[in-house]
């Protein structure tokens, strides 16, 4: 694969990439190592480049997150910090070192859904779930079984689960596999999803992931948002749960992605 040009960057190594995003570590016009990472033509180039704005400017505590270098529109790509540590997801920690991640992942949460949106829909998370749950489910009939739609939309149901729930500024893809570990603070990566969304589309990775592999994490990451808030019930989590596998399966089905796939069908069968 050809290495990406852009102004004041020289790449050294692709890191990743997936569904048209492209990762690249190199270094910036002063020679400090830099991340530079190119889009396809669409929303994800507008919102991690907006969330990077929004987050630098929120007085974070403990957590880092990349600093926004530079930007091209035309093509569409960020050039951001390289933060050091070791991913989360691929490498393996104490539990002590968990415990301190925990902890301060949860306070990054909080800060990050008090930060105001820009802008906001208009129409209620009561009537927008239940309808982003039929639009997967049109865009994967192919794929999804009868049984399968039956018991996601038997969890969202009409969607007064959702009643009088408000939007915050979410990150969509928060998980170990976004968390940078550094002994000086954890840091977090990937905000090309980026946007307002139910508070519970932050926590149901999670839930589906981390919290059953390690249970007692789950009491520490309460804690530190400040307690369990209103709206996480065990009907309100389920509802979200069954969204966000329906949406693995269709997703993964549409990119030729196993794992999504299997993961999907994982959360959707307990």
């Amino acid at each position: 694969m050809n290495s990406p040009y852009f102004p004041d960057f020289i790449p050294h190594e692709r890191l990743g990439g997936t569904a048209g995003v492209e990762v690249w570590s190199g270094r910036d016009s002063t020679g400090s190592p830099a991340i530079l990472k190119t889009f396809t033509l669409g929303r994800g180039w507008q919102q991690e480049y907006a969330a990077l704005l929004s987050i630098n400017k929120a007085p974070l505590t403990e957590v880092v997150i990349p600093r926004l270098l530079d930007t091209s529109e035309t093509p569409p790509a960020i050039l951001m910090s390289y933060l050091d540590g070791k991913n989360m997801e691929s490498h393996r920690f104490p539990m002590p070192t968990w415990s301190i991640a925990i902890q301060q992942a949860g306070q990054f949460l909080a800060q990050l859904h008090a930060i105001p949106l820009s802008e906001a829909d208009s129409l209620p998370l009561s009537k927008a779930l239940p309808l982003r749950l039929e639009s997967w489910i049109e865009r994967g009939a192919k794929w999804l079984s009868p049984a399968e739609i039956r018991r996601a939309r038997n969890k969202v149901g009409n969607g007064t689960v959702f009643e009088g729930h408000q939007r915050v500024y979410c990150h969509n893809d928060f998980a170990p596999r976004n968390w940078i570990w550094n002994p000086s603070g954890l840091g977090i990566i990937d905000f090309e999803h980026a946007y307002g969304n139910h508070p519970a589309f932050d926590w149901v990775k999670l839930e589906v992931g981390l919290f059953q592999k390690m249970p007692e994490l789950r009491e520490e990451f309460i804690a530190s948002i400040g307690g369990t808030p209103l709206w996480a019930t065990s009907e309100v989590l389920d509802a979200i749960v069954a969204i966000h596998a329906i949406g693995c399966i269709v997703w993964g089905s549409q990119h030729g992605d196993k794992s999504y796939i299997y993961e999907g069908r994982r959360i959707l069968d307990e």
